[in-house]
């Protein structure tokens, strides 16, 4: 963006500040739900959806017939605040699997095991798959955990799952199992230290990843096999953040190829046919400009399974479909609500492509659902996931492009109120934070933010993901440095467009935003107001030694956080607690798998020695993100309260 094209910005906003009225105060609980619908689903012959659904304080699985969609009927439910339902799948026409998890500890370790539950849609025979093999402790336990790897579409009353067998050295071994009885039966033994299977186009197990004992040496063996019976062949190896990227997401055994994700030559994935004999690639699709693919669109046809095209996110997420009439639908569905300023994708489709679930949404709507029934060409309404907010107007959220100070050219989004003239600023930077990104999508925390009164600042930081490999790389090494002086920058950028109170400020961030609150409040300890950091790094050398101790982060250590060089107690909050001067609001969720509660135990521990302004809350289910409705209600009333207090009733001079 040029300077003109800052300029032309900042008198936007100022026009825009001048002409809105003054926006209404929306209550807090139509922020603080969790999403009233969740991963709809149809089933193959499309006469019903399955789908998560909150109400309240509970979590079921729920069905809706597709000619009856204001019916819902739940099938299945959480008992206690410790389980998770994490996704659901239909098995076939009658019944459909519920992956539900929840929280053990080994030692020190804080885990989650996984449990596959399959019920008819009616709620009736609910049965849990598991093993029947005896386990010994919680870390057996979380190793017996079943997830599910594919679908049998010749079987349709079976499935395959993996577990970590002991048998196999704990390495993934893939098991067949009645959906109806629960029986078990071994289908692959592993003996090429797999931890990842993919399927050919028949659903079969015909390729695998594997790795070596030397966890630090990053080096990835794929393999393919002919049929069951044949033995595993060596088709290609990948060193970990030296060699492309290689993500399978088909093997195609009838033309001995592969359909990757890479970032083969164009610096950036895409999607391609790797051909296994020549060792060459065949670009397939990838997205506009410098944007990553975020993924392939996998459907079954019959008995195949397909590619039938990709997903990108600008800012908003785009589908492009390779079959033209496909894409013709998916065009026509985008063209009739973008007259009403709304992103629109086809979200799922049945078996025969007769009935489809769309999903509809902007920076200002959230998340609202559509069914399309193309026999007789009729788009209706279904819900939406904050059904509540309907009746109110939400804020515009606007890209910005800025330079950071070494000139790299970074993107973000400001969401300014409405009728408030240099409004206060929180700071709301994303965690990851690798391979993450904001995005101009809907949010309950930037719109409750901005529903009173504070304009939000988010930034794709160095080391974000979607723009392609030299801006995800730019952030290696760079905790508690570049990519912090990245969102002070962008402060300063704001700053200078004269639209933001940025001396009126607070930082609130989750999991690395939380590391980058906490990293602003000794770097920078003027800046800001109040910092709320939730399941925040904040000891630097303690986190790497965690990781170390799972396989597979070794290689992620020493080149994205680069231990080596890399001064921990410089870049850590934990060790330099006295240079604080803003107060601080520290939430954990004790269950965390992703980063211990210890971390924010420990600050928290220091900042009172310290004689510090701090609070702390610890929940005792909490996982790393608020998924929880009773949580959710909870920390999000905390941690508005505790910025409304530190800005609107004590704003500080600097």
């Amino acid at each position: 963006m040029t300077p003109q094209a800052f300029f032309a910005f900042a008198l936007t906003l100022c026009s825009f500040f001048t002409l809105a009225s003054k926006a209404e105060v929306i209550p807090l609980s139509s922020f603080n739900q969790m999403p009233l619908v969740v991963q709809p689903s149809l089933s193959p012959d499309g006469k019903n959806i399955a789908v998560i659904t909150n109400r309240g304080e509970q979590t079921q699985v729920s069905v809706s017939p597709y000619d009856n969609p204001k019916e819902i009927v739940p099938v299945a439910g959480l008992d206690g605040a410790k389980y998770r339902i994490e996704s659901i799948a239909w098995a076939n026409n009658e019944r459909i699997l519920i992956t539900v998890t929840q929280p053990i500890k080994y030692l020190y370790y804080q885990l989650r095991t996984s449990h596959i539950y399959s019920v008819k849609i009616d709620g009736s025979s609910l049965i849990e798959l598991k093993s029947k093999k005896r386990v010994k402790d919680n870390l057996d336990a979380y190793r017996s955990s079943p997830h599910l790897l594919s679908l049998l579409d010749k079987e349709p009353n079976h499935i395959l799952v993996t577990i970590k067998d002991w048998q196999d050295e704990y390495y993934s071994s893939v098991y067949k199992v009645n959906i109806e009885t629960g029986d078990f039966k071994k289908y692959i033994p592993n003996g090429n230290k797999i931890y990842a299977w993919h399927v050919n186009t028949k659903g079969e197990v015909l390729m695998a990843r594997g790795t070596d004992r030397n966890q630090k040496s990053g080096m990835d063996y794929f393999y393919t096999r002919k049929n069951n019976d044949d033995d595993w062949q060596l088709i290609k190896k990948r060193q970990a953040y030296a060699d492309e990227t290689f993500a399978p997401v088909l093997y195609e055994q009838e033309n001995n190829s592969v359909i990757v994700i890479s970032n083969y030559k164009l610096k950036k994935n895409a999607l391609w046919r790797y051909h296994i004999t020549s060792d060459e690639y065949e670009l397939l699709g990838e997205a506009p400009d410098l944007f990553d693919i975020d993924g392939a669109i996998t459907r079954l046809d019959g008995d195949t399974r397909t590619v039938v095209g990709f997903s990108y996110t600008d800012h908003f997420k785009k589908r492009v479909y390779f079959n033209e009439q496909a894409e013709n639908l998916n065009l026509q569905i985008q063209s009739i609500f973008l007259k009403q300023g709304l992103q629109a994708s086809i979200y799922d489709w049945d078996k025969n492509r007769q009935r489809f679930i769309v999903y509809v949404v902007s920076d200002t709507q959230p998340g609202q659902f559509y069914l399309f029934d193309k026999k007789v060409n009729k788009l209706s309404p279904w819900y939406g996931q904050y059904p509540s907010l309907k009746k109110h107007k939400l804020t515009p959220v606007r890209p910005i492009e800025f330079k950071a100070r070494d000139g790299m050219v970074l993107y973000g989004y400001v969401t300014l109120p409405e009728g408030i003239k240099n409004p206060p600023l929180v700071v709301y930077p994303h965690g990851g934070p690798y391979g993450v990104r904001d995005t101009q999508y809907f949010d309950p925390f930037v719109q409750l933010f901005a529903s009173r009164g504070y304009a939000v600042l988010q930034v794709n930081y160095r080391g974000s993901g979607g723009y392609g490999d030299k801006y995800l790389t730019s952030g290696y090494s760079q905790w508690g440095r570049k990519m912090q002086t990245d969102i002070i920058d962008a402060v300063n950028w704001v700053k200078k467009q004269n639209v933001v109170d940025t001396e009126n400020a607070c930082i609130v961030g989750g999991s690395y935003g939380g590391y980058a609150a906490l990293a602003a409040g000794y770097q920078t300890p003027k800046q800001f107001n109040c910092i709320v950091s939730i399941a925040g790094v904040s000891d630097m050398e303690r986190h790497v030694s965690t990781l170390r101790r799972f396989s597979g982060t070794n290689a992620f250590i020493e080149n994205a956080i680069n231990e080596d060089e890399t001064d921990f107690e410089a870049i850590s909050p934990v060790d330099n607690v006295n240079q604080f001067e803003a107060p601080v609001l520290l939430i954990h969720g004790k269950v965390d798998q992703r980063v211990s509660y210890r971390q924010s135990e420990n600050m928290y521990e220091e900042l009172k020695d310290a004689k510090k302004e701090v609070e702390y809350k610890l929940f005792e289910f909490g996982t790393h993100h608020l998924d929880d409705a009773v949580i959710r209600k909870q920390a999000m009333g905390l941690m508005i309260e505790f910025v409304d207090k530190h800005i609107k009733e004590t704003p500080r001079s600097k």
